[in-house]
Parts: structure tokens; C-alpha cells; sequence
């Protein structure tokens, strides 16, 4: 009977061990650091070789997740960075479209948007064709679909469902200032809606913010 609950105490005794190791390396891990530094100030400086091995594993999995994040950070911003790369519009680009650029810097401003990152826009989306129409019905200079326009518009006269020329009013989809004015707002919600990942509010413009919200692991802005 002796023998029978002494094998049991030390069976008791050996899950504790096991369960308790797995903690102790945790442990030893997180406050790695803090041990070293104790050990520097020990009389017999003595280093614990599982410290170390720990500090080493933090520090390798910090950098690591440091680097992952830079190249996350970089892969979502290159097309930002190449759209106002490439744009790098001269006097005479900027003075074809001089017409515009008042109201792209009013609203860039007003809704803290780089006004070089909303011509870039316009020039990819419409070639600063106010009248422009895609085959996804998103129209005017920034390229709004219908329902985008009324949810930036919600009490607007103009619902943008009509063709071109048809609509003479001056909150029209057509109308430069408004449409302007709606992408620019647009384009602001998408940025502060991904925590200001430039590179995810241009894929949502031109994709839809669902389809990115679906795919945000393994986006590429066309």
C-alpha cells in the first residue's frame, strides 16, 4: 500500500513538473532581459545559458516581426508611392488642368488628403475627363459610381444615374467642384477606414472597400 501511494506522489509530482516547465520557459523568456541584467550585477557574475538562449530567441523573433511589418508597410504604399512617383506633374501638365487644381487642393486639404496623390487619382481614373463613363457606370473626374455619389451626396439633387450632358445642375456627378469634392471625401474615409494604409483606400477606390476587406492578407492595387 506504501509503495502503491508513494508511486502515485511521484506521479502527482512529475505532471506538476511537466506543467509547470512550459510556464517556467515562458516566463524565462518575457523577463529575459531583466534576468541578464541581475546577473551583471552579481558578485559571482554566473549567466544562465537558458537565459541567454531565450533573450537571443526574443530578440529574433522582435527583429523579424519588425521586418515584417516594414515589408507590409512598403508592399501596401507601393502603388501610393508610384502613383505620386510617376505623376510628378511639370509646370505645363499642371497648367492643362489648372481648371481643377483649385478645387483639388481646397478639398484635399479639408479632408487631409496629399492634393499630388488626388491628381494622381484623376489622372488614372479619367485622364481629368469630367465626363468620363467606365464600364462599371462610375463616372465624372474621380470616377464615382452612382452609389458611392449618393452616399456622399445623401441629400443631393443629382443622384448620378443619368447620362452625360443631361444634368445641368451644379452639384451634378458631372460637375468638376462636386465630384471633386465627393472622391476627395471618399478617398479620405477609405485611408482613415485602414488605419491610413494608403495602399489598402486605393485598392478599396478602385475595387470596392468589401473586396478588400476579404482579401487584406493578399491584396495588389491593379
Amino acid at each position: 500500500g506504501g509503495q502503491k501511494t508513494a508511486r502515485s506522489n511521484r506521479k502527482r509530482r512529475t505532471v506538476a513538473v511537466n506543467l509547470w516547465k512550459p510556464l517556467a520557459y515562458l516566463l524565462m523568456f518575457v523577463f529575459s532581459p531583466f534576468l541578464l541584467i541581475s546577473d551583471c550585477f552579481r558578485k559571482k557574475k554566473r549567466v544562465n545559458n537558458e537565459v541567454v538562449f531565450a533573450f537571443s530567441l526574443m530578440l529574433t523573433l522582435a527583429m523579424l516581426f519588425t521586418a515584417t511589418c516594414i515589408w507590409v508597410s512598403q508592399s501596401q504604399n507601393k502603388k501610393a508611392f508610384a502613383l505620386i512617383g510617376n505623376f510628378a506633374a511639370t509646370q505645363e501638365q499642371l497648367g492643362e488642368n489648372l481648371a481643377f487644381s483649385q478645387d483639388i487642393s481646397y478639398y484635399a486639404l479639408k479632408y487631409n488628403i496629399d492634393p499630388l496623390l488626388v491628381y494622381a487619382l484623376i489622372d488614372q481614373e479619367s485622364k481629368f475627363d469630367r465626363f468620363a463613363v467606365s464600364d462599371q457606370n462610375a463616372k465624372g473626374l474621380m470616377q464615382l459610381t452612382p452609389s458611392t455619389w449618393q452616399e456622399m451626396n445623401p441629400n443631393g439633387v443629382c443622384d448620378a444615374t443619368h447620362d452625360r450632358y443631361q444634368c445641368h445642375e451644379t452639384e451634378c456627378v458631372f460637375c468638376p467642384g462636386a465630384n471633386i469634392a465627393a472622391g476627395t471625401r471618399y478617398l479620405s474615409q477609405l485611408v482613415e477606414r485602414f488605419d491610413g494604409e494608403v495602399g489598402f483606400a486605393l485598392e478599396a477606390y478602385n475595387a470596392g472597400s468589401a473586396t478588400v476587406d476579404t482579401s487584406r492578407d493578399e491584396h495588389i492595387y491593379p
